[in-house]
């Protein structure tokens, strides 16, 4: 079964007591540990000031992770953004976290998932919560095609093939991808993989 988490900065958090950058939601059921660790994953730093006319190009951090939780294997995807100025005008972020049973997890792959319109948070604007359970997980396949965006981009489709061959080859190699502010890089993440 799905959970979920939510963090920014709130003037009330669900821990008695908490403020200011706190968790405001999470899947009922969720144990202190995870929470802690999904806390612990929720840093951003904003490229631009609220008030820079490039605020909008703040980048949106997308991440999958594979964690060991109670002896069972979770994958964590995470989307993590700028929020604008929170409750006291301070810089604000939003961070959501959803963890998944290894069995819960779409054909499609993670980066699909993150990219499904409506599956990841992009505000909260709620009391505190405890959430009766996570998000519903959908069930899709991405089967190969032409790299659209990637031709878009980089005038060269080819490109997502190169990054899709780099990251399953066998050498094991980190990739680096370079690219302007507001660049819609999980679309190029789909298409690669």
């Amino acid at each position: 079964m799905s959970q979920e988490l939510v963090y920014t900065s709130a003037p009330q958090g669900i821990k008695p007591g908490s403020h200011g950058f706190c968790t405001v939601a999470y899947s009922q059921g969720m144990s202190a540990n995870l929470i802690q660790q999904l806390e612990s994953l929720s840093g951003y730093r904003h490229l631009y000031a609220p008030q820079d006319p490039n605020a909008a190009l703040n980048p949106v951090a997308f991440s999958h992770l594979v964690f060991a939780v109670g002896g069972r294997r979770c994958h964590i995807l995470s989307r993590i953004c700028d929020a604008g100025l929170d409750y006291s005008q301070r810089t604000n972020k939003l961070a959501h976290h959803v963890v998944l049973d290894a069995a819960e997890a779409p054909p499609a792959g993670p980066a699909w998932l993150l990219a499904n319109n409506g599956f990841m948070r992009q505000k909260w604007n709620g009391e505190p919560a405890v959430l009766p359970s996570g998000p519903t997980i959908p069930s899709g396949t991405s089967p190969p095609r032409v790299c659209q965006a990637w031709q878009q981009v980089t005038g060269d489709a080819g490109w997502g093939g190169v990054l899709a061959e780099t990251a399953t080859g066998a050498a094991n190699r980190p990739v680096v991808l370079v690219y302007p502010p507001g660049t819609d890089m999980l679309a190029l993440v789909v298409e690669a993989l």
